[in-house]
């Protein structure tokens, strides 16, 4: 009887050890697997970053019209994507905690990235000699004049907006609504030209200005503002 209980009280010590034991490992084991696959996701979206200021830095040395594209497989957990000036950068939530990986190109940059998990096939493309698109769909680089004096019925200005994949399914958007398709031709994929007409367009003396974008099935441009004052004087 002595025995066994001896034995039932090494059985009962060894369960403690061992629960303590498990209390103590199992934290370290989650935080050593969430720090790996953290790491690898850092090192899984510098490979992406790398990639794209790679083609984008090579189609910029080849000149305008050059283009390319690039396969990337976008993880989870990507909160955002910044593509401005010359750099290109992913946002990400490690953990709690908030974190970028960013790379700079030799050339100015504009365009957009997709940001759900999922593979992607990017084109990147050298619009001039100083700028390079990466992303796909609509995309305004410029508008010009970008300020006009009041219009007059008796000889309207052209307004002219250079940028990307513009195509006959493009719809022009004056402030979020279609502008009038009497006014405006889709001339090619980089140039829409529209009649600034006095039924469209009125002075806006306080400085308020028209935000054009274009749009092509579920995808939508950048918005780029076009400013009438009563004078072209009052232009900045």
């Amino acid at each position: 009887m002595i025995l066994s209980t001896s034995r039932g009280q090494v059985n009962f010590e060894y369960l403690i050890i061992t629960g303590a034991l498990l209390a103590v490992l199992i934290p370290l084991l989650y935080t050593s697997l969430s720090t790996v696959h953290e790491n690898y996701k850092v090192t899984r979206l510098d490979d992406i970053i790398s990639q794209l200021t790679y083609k984008a830095n090579d189609v910029y040395k080849l000149g305008p019209g050059n283009k390319d594209q690039l396969k990337i497989v976008v993880p989870s957990g990507i909160t955002g994507a910044t593509i401005l000036g010359n750099e290109i950068a992913l946002h990400v939530t490690l953990g709690k905690e908030n974190a970028t990986v960013r790379k700079y190109t030799e050339s100015d940059l504009v365009g957009s990235l997709d940001i759900i998990q999922g593979e992607y096939l990017v084109p990147i493309k050298a619009l001039n000699h100083s700028l390079v698109r990466i992303g796909s769909g609509p995309w305004i680089v410029e508008i010009d004049p970008s300020c006009i004096g009041a219009p007059n019925f008796a000889n309207p200005p052209n307004v002219t907006l250079h940028g990307d994949d513009f195509f006959s399914s493009s719809l022009l958007l004056k402030d979020g609504a279609p502008f009038n398709t009497a006014f405006y031709q889709i001339v090619d994929p980089a140039t829409i030209i529209f009649i600034a007409h006095p039924t469209e367009f009125f002075a806006q003396p306080s400085g308020a200005p028209y935000a054009f974008t274009v749009q092509d099935g579920t995808k939508t441009s950048n918005s780029i503002d076009f400013w009438v004052y009563p004078s072209p004087n009052l232009c900045p």
